[in-house]
């Protein structure tokens, strides 16, 4: 993402007074205000057997061209030009820069179709369903025949590549089941992967992974004809990105208390190994260990008890100092990665990113 944004050429207010691509211009300043980290000196042996590491950070900034994106760009996310959710700012952020850079592919090519990427898993309304089904011509409809000579249609819309989705853009797989009728599957994109941790019995990355494939049955859906008809859906990883962000969503909201916050731990390992039964039936042989198994580099975590307030902090694997950082605001310090997976009861994990360790 910094190799790319170094990249795109720097362009002043004055030799670009109007923009049609805000946010790539606001990430390309914002890449070109850091300095590179002088590389720490030898650890030195400090008291006991404890190692101890100096950093000389460069000097903090604010980038308050980045919040003005809020405002700059029509977006739902606040009235106010202010977001305090970190998983839905990236989302903003990753989907506007995608979608720029679509922008500036069709001036290249002008038949290409945008497609927005979606967060996750999406819950489909019976009119969606309905809609999906009678098709408006913008998504392709094949028949695929998978294991054991089962067949079944699979619809996924039309998809323009753009650098972003090299980089964090994935594929899930949703199939839906109905007796006597042919499997009904959509392939969805996404950029931060929808992680449930309500349940009482998901303490770990790998049980919230496991629920997110487990068949589901789906309640209240009705045919054209009206009658109610039984079906469930089970959602499968189609295509991994380079770079894997795990969305633990410990935001959710109750009828009787408002939006509330689950604090409880959540373990997740640094080495990360995404299991063939969590994949697509078609691409479960076509993936090498190599490709499913990724490594943690870094950690955006939400303090406090409440979901309308709190702080964000980061831990980040920094490469030059082959060890991790903990970022708070402009205070920046050395920590071990046992620290990193540490559970304490003042911070919890909510964003984690993986990236692939072929890729490394």
């Amino acid at each position: 993402m910094y190799h790319l944004m170094k990249f795109i050429p720097l362009y002043s207010k004055v030799q670009r007074p109007c923009t049609s691509t805000p946010m790539i211009d606001s990430f390309v300043r914002l890449m070109n205000e850091f300095t590179n980290m002088p590389v720490p000196p030898k650890p030195r042996q400090a008291l006991g057997d404890k190692i101890v590491r100096d950093i000389r950070p460069g000097a903090a900034f604010e980038p308050t061209y980045i919040y003005r994106l809020l405002t700059v760009i029509k977006s739902s996310l606040s009235e106010k030009g202010r977001q305090e959710d970190a998983e839905e700012y990236l989302g903003f952020i990753l989907n506007g820069l995608h979608e720029e850079m679509l922008n500036l592919k069709k001036l290249l090519s002008p038949n290409n179709e945008k497609f927005r990427i979606s967060n996750g898993p999406k819950s489909h309304s019976v009119n969606e369903e309905e809609q999906e089904e009678q098709g408006e011509g913008s998504e392709d409809e094949w028949e695929q025949v998978g294991p054991r000579n089962k067949t079944s249609v699979t619809r996924q819309a039309d998809f323009v590549q753009t650098p972003i989705t090299g980089i964090f853009g994935g594929h899930i797989r949703s199939v839906v089941y109905q007796q006597s009728s042919i499997e009904s599957a959509t392939l969805q994109p996404f950029f931060t992967l929808q992680l449930d941790i309500q349940s009482d019995k998901i303490r770990t990355v790998q049980d919230a992974l496991e629920s997110l494939v487990a068949r589901e049955s789906v309640q209240g859906y009705t045919t054209k004809t009206k009658q109610e008809v039984e079906i469930s859906r089970r959602v499968t990883l189609e295509k991994l990105p380079p770079v894997l962000v795990l969305h633990l969503k410990r935001f959710v909201y109750e009828k009787t208390g408002g939006c509330q916050k689950l604090i409880k731990n959540i373990e997740y390992p640094v080495d990360l190994e995404i299991s063939k039964e969590l994949l697509s039936p078609g691409v479960k042989n076509k993936n090498f260990k190599c490709h499913r198994t990724y490594r943690l580099f870094a950690v955006v975590y939400h303090h406090g008890n409440s979901a309308t307030g709190g702080h964000y902090t980061t831990d980040v694997f920094q490469i030059g100092l082959n060890g991790w950082l903990r970022i708070d605001d402009q205070t920046v310090k050395v920590i071990n990665q046992y620290q990193v997976v540490k559970p304490t009861a003042e911070r919890t994990a909510y964003l984690l990113y993986y990236r692939r360790v072929d890729l490394l």
